[in-house]
């Protein structure tokens, strides 16, 4: 009896204890967000002329030009600005960016500076917001990196760290280019002036490999037939197997902070400037934003994603996802406030493939997230802020510039 009565005076307890804004079960109050996301679906950087020497048949089609976001591109990313505002607000974070409160820098690249008008098109719909970004051709350090402390030989690929298994993947890629992948095959491929992908540098043909692979899987989620994406010889879980080669290309060219402290020192630096002055800390570097504001949207590339990683540390491949960098996919630095005091949690928020060819990222299975322990942090889901800036210190070393912050503000259509 005592037992149960103890039970039911916890359970009342517990039922009478106040939620926090932004607090969610087994989860700290958020008091600032920072987004690192990749821009939208976008065609091939390559025109299919330019890649018809990897396969035996015609590349697809796109309907605009190399490197551009596609038109259902720009509809899958307002599905995901709705479904991002509607998460925010769950967070207890400001779910548009009508008042302020949540920014948005974007890369100079057309991709990048139409993804951000894109999202904030779903996001914030009712109102005139604003982006920042730089012009087109005009190259942003936050995102572009400062080089400082990377060099060929850091950020290559050892060929004798590649798996098995990749290798299998790569055979198996091959295949789907060439609609073979024996010797007599090979042979015949390179009378016919074809490039292959088997049978000389294997780290060389793992970063073809990858931009290849990224190429089908981007055809897949533009919504093409299996005719076009994968010449028939590819089904949904063929293009997940594919693009690991993607991954594997990414996570072993960014494997150690030495290897991305170029690309992604700069952008770290003012990232955990920015949370610590958020947390009533004055930092070296810049912060990105003012302290008040409480989400900080920065939409980048797959390697940006690539470079974090590397030099934090993480590790967020899903078997059961496939691509660890896709179109949409964040990075997410949160400041949470905990019973000791204020810390980051890292996490991720990755759309699955069939949620981005359809378009549609408003169900809860179509973002798969994922929280990140921090190794270099005794492998906690939270770590104090003073040791997060520590870590990212170390990580970044000298590789960034103080940030100007004089992108451009740009209008959002309405």
């Amino acid at each position: 009896m005592k037992t149960r009565m103890a039970w039911l005076c916890a359970l009342l307890a517990l039922a009478a204890t106040p939620v926090v804004a932004g607090e969610t079960a087994g989860h700290e109050p958020v008091l600032q967000r920072v987004i690192l996301i990749r821009h939208g679906i976008r065609s091939p950087t390559k025109a299919p002329a330019d890649l018809a020497k990897y396969a035996a048949d015609p590349w697809p089609a796109w309907p605009v030009a190399p490197g551009l976001l596609t038109p259902h591109g720009i509809d899958t990313l307002h599905s995901l600005g709705r479904r991002m505002g509607k998460d925010l607000a769950a967070a207890g974070l400001p779910g548009d960016a009508c008042g302020g409160a949540l920014q948005v820098i974007a890369d100079s690249t057309p991709r990048n500076r139409a993804s951000a008008e894109a999202l904030l098109q779903g996001l914030s719909p009712q109102c005139a917001a604003t982006y920042k970004a730089f012009p087109a051709g005009q190259d942003d350090p936050l995102f572009r990196g400062t080089g400082d402390g990377d060099d060929d030989e850091k950020a290559g690929i050892d060929s004798a760290a590649i798996s098995e298994n990749t290798r299998r993947t790569l055979a198996g890629l091959q295949q789907v280019l060439l609609g073979c992948h024996d010797e007599a095959c090979l042979a015949k491929a390179r009378t016919d002036s074809k490039q292959v992908l088997l049978g000389g540098d294997m780290a060389k043909a793992l970063k073809t490999a990858g931009s290849l692979a990224e190429n089908i899987m981007l055809a897949y989620v533009q919504g093409m037939p299996a005719s076009d994406y994968g010449w028939g010889r590819l089904d949904a879980a063929g293009v997940a197997r594919i693009i690991t080669l993607h991954n594997d290309s990414f996570h072993l060219a960014h494997a150690t902070p030495g290897a991305s402290r170029g690309r992604g020192g700069n952008m770290l630096a003012h990232i955990a400037a920015t949370l610590a002055t958020a947390a009533g800390k004055t930092p070296a570097a810049d912060p990105l934003a003012p302290a008040t504001t409480r989400v900080l949207v920065l939409i980048g590339h797959d390697t940006d994603l690539a470079a974090q990683a590397g030099l934090l540390g993480l590790d967020w491949h899903d078997a059961t996802r496939g691509d660890d960098f896709p179109p949409g996919g964040a990075l997410i630095y949160d400041l949470v406030q905990t019973p000791r005091g204020k810390a980051v949690r890292l996490s991720v928020a990755m759309p699955t493939l069939a949620a981005l060819r359809a378009g549609d990222l408003s169900a809860g299975t179509a973002i798969a997230h994922k929280v990140l322990p921090l190794a270099a942090c005794g492998g906690t889901p939270t770590c104090a802020i003073d040791r997060f800036m520590g870590i990212a210190t170390d990580a970044a070393g000298d590789a960034w510039k103080p940030h100007a912050g004089d992108e451009p503000k740009v209008p959002k259509k309405v």
